[in-house]
């Protein structure tokens, strides 16, 4: 039975049992996909989520939310933050660099769909509804369907900013994306995975925690490709401080001494922009290698002896192009004296971008519980630094709610032993 929760502040019995318990957090981030998109259709009870009654209107003509959502999209969706500020503004809406955000109405992903070409050629009259089509979620992904059941599904969980996902996965590091608001530039790529990396006012969440306590993998099955991990960016970070999926279960086996654990998927065919044979669900790519990796993630960790010492966080970046019905609101600007050399577009950071789905799972948090605390991507280190007793890196991730409060007193025997297949 689902139990629908509104989370309020952790307490601090919460964080005494949650620091007893819990000794090591895994993350996995997965790509651009919106919450009603995966979950709207799932028919798990209690969410806030899409129906047929939500609907954008194209050339006149009212398009409702509805299933029926492919596997792989027919045209890759716009998800720079011009494009963001056209679906959820509507047509035409504009951002004035530097001044507010327009008026919220979540009222112009078809639109902003059958024109953008940001990410590639818009997409034929017939599969502009794609953007407004859910996936069969018990059938399509049936591993994260099976975690959202069994363990916590967040229906608040929004991308830090309306935009793309090289600053949205900054924010999973820092708090703050350093005034970054766009895709950078190749360019810019070259120079950070190769020689300075890129740099947080107030360092990183792995320069707080400090060298041997944390881990990085990446999924290097699939397209050699898409094997260039987004975090190798850091400043302090290398490519060869990344390993490989495949030897994370082997590692738990021995005395693994990491605090934090964070995992990538692999891209797909990134050099050539078709995104295939990756494990990110890109729009572009299949779905069932990403399910396969969750599934993967959850039967190493469930099967370690570090089970229940866990807690796994899995979410998106950030939505990809496709519709949601709730409008994000206000978030606290990280307010961390970033320079505005790489800003685009003069965003202040005041907004969430747009809901993405997320899974808190461990044998400490109650079976198919579903919660409507607002989270946002910091609030992944804002987790990591209360836990461990670290100090925030941005006002951002000091006004985050964290996922502790969901830590109940009892760890749980019936979690299943595996998924997938």
């Amino acid at each position: 039975m689902t139990d629908t929760v509104n989370s309020s502040a952790t307490s601090a019995d919460q964080l005494a049992s949650a620091r007893n318990n819990i000794s090591h957090v895994f993350v996995l981030v997965l790509e651009n996909r919106s919450f009603d998109h995966v979950f709207a259709r799932s028919g798990i009870p209690g969410i806030v989520a899409a129906n047929n009654t939500n609907e954008n209107l194209y050339m006149g003509q009212p398009i409702s939310f509805q299933g029926g959502a492919p596997d792989k999209m027919p045209s890759d969706p716009g998800h720079e933050f011009q494009d963001v500020v056209e679906q959820l503004c509507g047509k035409g809406a504009t951002y004035a660099r530097g001044g507010a955000y327009p008026n919220i109405t979540n009222a112009g992903f078809v639109d902003n769909y059958a024109s953008s070409t940001t990410e590639g050629p818009a997409p034929s009259p017939e599969d502009v509804d794609a953007v407004m089509r859910g996936l069969d979620t018990p059938n399509q992904v049936p591993s994260l369907y099976k975690l959202a059941t069994e363990f916590v599904l967040c229906d608040a969980w929004y991308s830090s900013l309306p935009g793309p996902t090289w600053p949205n996965r900054y924010f999973v590091h820092g708090a703050s994306s350093a005034a970054l608001d766009a895709s950078p530039t190749s360019a810019e790529i070259d120079i950070w995975e190769s020689a300075d990396g890129f740099s947080y006012p107030h360092g990183s969440i792995f320069d707080a925690l400090g060298s041997g306590n944390y881990r990085l993998y990446q999924d290097e099955s699939g397209n050699s490709l898409g094997r260039i991990p987004q975090v190798s960016s850091i400043k302090g970070i290398s490519f060869f401080d990344v390993h490989n999926l495949d030897d994370l279960e082997a590692d738990l086996a021995e005395d693994y001494p990491y605090r934090y654990t964070f995992i990538e998927p692999s891209y797909g065919d990134v050099v050539h922009g078709t995104y295939e044979g990756g494990s990110s669900q890109h729009p572009m790519d299949d779905l069932a290698a990403g399910d396969q990796l969750v599934a993967k993630v959850y039967n190493t960790l469930r099967n370690s002896p570090l089970w229940e010492a866990c807690l796994l966080i899995v979410t998106y970046d950030e939505h990809g192009g496709f519709y949601d019905s709730v409008a994000p609101g206000k978030a606290a600007p990280p307010n961390d004296g970033a320079a505005g050399g790489l800003s685009r577009n003069g965003f202040d950071f005041s907004v969430y971008g747009v809901r993405v789905p997320a899974l808190v799972i461990s044998p400490w948090v109650e079976r198919g519980r579903v919660d409507h605390t607002i989270f946002d991507h910091g609030s992944i280190p804002a987790t990591l630094e209360r836990l461990f007793g670290l100090q925030p890196l941005t006002d951002r991730d000091k006004a985050a709610h964290d996922v502790l409060s969901f830590l109940t007193s009892t760890c749980r025997t019936d979690c299943p032993p595996r998924i997938g297949t």
